[in-house]
C-alpha cells in the first residue's frame, strides 16, 4: 500500500508513453487515444489527491459527489452528440464517439479538481 502512489505514476506514464508512440508511429487510433487520457486522468487524480494526505471522508465525499456530477454531465454529452450526428453535423460517428469519450474521461478529474476547491 506504500508504494502505490509511485505505481500510479508510473502506470501512468507508460500509458502516455505507449500512447504517444502509438499515435506517433501508427496514426492517431481509438487504442492510443484511450491510452492518452487513461494516462491524463490518472496523473489529473494524482495531483489533485497527493500521496502525503492522508485519505478521509473529505476525499470520498469529494469523489462521490465528482463521480455524480460526471455521470449527469455524460448523458448531456451523449445526447448532445446524438443530436451533431444527426443533424449531420458532425460526419463521422468514430469522431464522435472518441469526442464523447475524452469529454468523459477527462470530466471526473475536472470535478474532483472543482470540488477539492471548493472544499
Amino acid at each position: 500500500m506504500k508504494h502505490m502512489p509511485m505505481i500510479n505514476r508510473l502506470l501512468a506514464v507508460i500509458l502516455l508513453i505507449y500512447g504517444g508512440y502509438l499515435t506517433l508511429f501508427d496514426g492517431p487510433s481509438p487504442l492510443s487515444i484511450i491510452m492518452i487520457l487513461a494516462g491524463l486522468s490518472q496523473l489529473a487524480a494524482d495531483l489533485i489527491f497527493p500521496a502525503t494526505e492522508t485519505y478521509d471522508e473529505r476525499q470520498e465525499e469529494i469523489k462521490r459527489k465528482s463521480g455524480h456530477m460526471s455521470y449527469l454531465l455524460s448523458i448531456v454529452y451523449v445526447f448532445v452528440m446524438l443530436l451533431l450526428v444527426q443533424w449531420n453535423v458532425i460526419d463521422n460517428i468514430m469522431t464522435a464517439l472518441l469526442s464523447v469519450l475524452f469529454i468523459q474521461v477527462l470530466t471526473f478529474p475536472v470535478m474532483m479538481f472543482i470540488y477539492n476547491r471548493r472544499s
